[in-house]
């Protein structure tokens, strides 16, 4: 029975990271690791990424390496193959969130916790995004839930074995998207062993043999890219340190940015994020308590550490979710089943007035399918009747007091709408599709053996979906050379006129070519076709 469970959520979290992983374009970022991965594997530089023939040095190399290796099984960067490294790193993120959970508490709350962190659009989101930071995630994960059992056990041999784990899970973070989990984690870590007078264990925790391991694991690759520089390193501290002040990318977000954010990517289990993070105040959790304190330190120290730095972005509060998934769990646990911090009565009310939101949610999805986008009106149709009639289920079963089976209907109905959402919402209404297609066509019409080259600009999803470098230019004199050298030339938006009225031919022409800020604009492609 415990391993057809375990078995279970599993399989909810590799469905909910693969369904139609494929389907949608790369975005622009997902593009620098796809791109700068294939032309790893092109000119058989594993030490200095490249993106579109330039040195790629803002992010650390981890994602680039396991996308070029996985490319090397399926022969192509693909979607799936860029994406492939973050769906098998959210999975391992359950995985091992059920481990450690089951051992602090129960199995029953680690499989909930696991399945609220699986649902969660957090997970869903970043689950399908070749960025690295799904992979940071599992790894800071597994960075703190190995420190809180090193450090709460009484047994060296474990506790040994705990820190080696935090250790070398805390190099391969920051080989991931370093340097940020190094105050990602240890400022949450530093709380903790402050707020709760852990001082003694400092010394027990290998204090000289982990930060050995650490380096070496992620030491050689910044020496070896300084050595190659000729230790220029003038863009690290631009894309850190001054990212960090936010005097370079996102710095202009308001201080509250992350309060918002943090409930975006709980959804559907937002109704329970307030008494998560209040939980760990009441004593009435008796033996859960040290543990939910823990995890509220870890969000918490976690999220002013983000909000205290100037350049913010949705996806730094990531590293911090699972903390919060875990405590959703608990209280679900105890609303659910246990009853000893909520009343039968609490536990119902809360229940009653959650199905009333998803009935009104249900006529809110066609009221606005019917306002904004009639073409998405079945979709909404399938997916509101599908919630209504789960909720019917759900309220049944708890009516009848049969707990488990409403909470294995509850997961079922997300994931039925978590595949309807996708084949009838996300995938028709992906921004990116015109840019694949477009380039798609331009790769078609440019022999291989010719130059390709973009006139101002050229997205990450243009070189991705070319299959080559472009290189860009940006005067007009350079692209009538080039253009009377027999060049092709792809240019976008007010580029395309400017380019026809110097008279060059078009070859190739789409209105909706490129997602360029927040519009579709049109892209032509340009080739001399007559000789002089």
């Amino acid at each position: 029975m415990q391993v057809g469970s375990i078995a279970a959520v599993l399989l909810l979290s590799a469905l909910c990271a693969f369904w139609t992983i494929s389907s949608t374009p790369l975005n622009n970022h997902e593009c620098f690791v796809s791109v700068a991965a294939r032309e790893m594997l092109a000119n058989g530089d594993w030490v200095m990424p490249s993106f579109n023939g330039e040195p790629r040095l803002q992010k650390t190399p981890l994602s680039y390496w396991l996308v070029a290796m996985t490319a090397k099984v399926t022969g192509k960067v693909d979607e799936f193959t860029a994406r492939l490294p973050s769906a098998i790193s959210a999975i391992l993120s359950v995985a091992v969130i059920i481990y450690f959970i089951s051992k602090w508490l129960s199995l029953r709350v680690a499989l909930l916790a696991a399945s609220v962190w699986v649902t969660s659009l957090g997970y869903i989101r970043y689950s399908q995004n070749a960025r690295p930071e799904m992979l940071m995630t599992f790894f800071t994960t597994l960075c703190f839930l190995s420190f809180y059992t090193a450090i709460e056990s009484s047994e060296k041999k474990q506790r040994v074995r705990y820190m080696l784990i935090f250790w070398f899970s805390f190099g391969i973070a920051n080989l991931a998207k370093g340097p940020a989990p190094i105050p990602m984690v240890l400022f949450p870590l530093f709380c903790y062993v402050m707020i709760f007078r852990k001082w003694k264990m400092i010394p027990k925790l290998l204090p000289v043999l982990g930060p050995i391991i650490f380096l070496a694991i992620i030491l050689p690759w910044p020496l070896a890219i300084a050595y190659r520089v000729n230790w220029d390193l003038t863009l690290w501290k631009h894309e850190f340190f001054d990212r960090f002040f936010g005097d370079y990318a996102s710095g202009s977000k308001p201080i509250y940015y992350y309060l918002p954010t943090m409930f975006i990517l709980m959804v559907p289990w937002v109704a329970l994020l307030p008494g998560a993070l209040a939980a760990p105040f009441f004593k009435v959790w008796q033996d859960k308590l040290k543990v939910m304190r823990f995890l509220l330190t870890w969000f918490v120290a976690g999220l002013i550490f983000i909000t205290i730095a100037g350049g913010k972005r949705q996806h730094y509060i990531l590293p911090f979710m699972p903390a919060v998934a875990i405590l959703v769990g608990i209280i679900l646990n105890d609303m659910i089943f246990e009853r000893k911090a909520h009343t039968a009565k609490q536990a119902k009310d809360f229940l009653r007035w959650h199905l009333v939101a998803m009935f009104i949610a249900s006529i809110a999805v066609i009221i606005y399918a019917l306002k904004e986008n009639k073409e998405l009106l079945t979709a909404a149709i399938v997916a509101a009747g599908t919630m209504i009639l789960f909720t019917i289920a759900i309220a049944m079963l708890f009516k009848q007091n049969k707990p488990r089976a409403a909470m294995v209907t509850v997961f079922a109905a997300i994931i039925v709408l978590i595949m309807i959402g996708h084949l009838g919402f996300i995938n028709p209404l992906n921004y990116n599709e015109p840019s694949r297609r477009f380039t798609t066509v331009v790769a078609d019409k440019v022999p291989a053996d010719d130059e390709l080259v973009g006139y101002k600009f050229v997205t990450g999803r243009f070189v991705q979906y070319s299959g080559r470098v472009v290189r860009q230019i940006a005067s007009e004199v350079e692209a009538s050379e080039l253009y009377e050298k027999g060049y092709w030339i792809v240019a976008f938006a007010e580029d395309v006129e400017l380019l026809q009225s110097k008279g060059f031919d078009v070859a190739y022409f789409n209105e909706n070519a490129e997602r360029h800020r927040s519009n579709i604009v049109a892209g032509a492609l340009f080739h001399k076709t007559t000789t002089d």
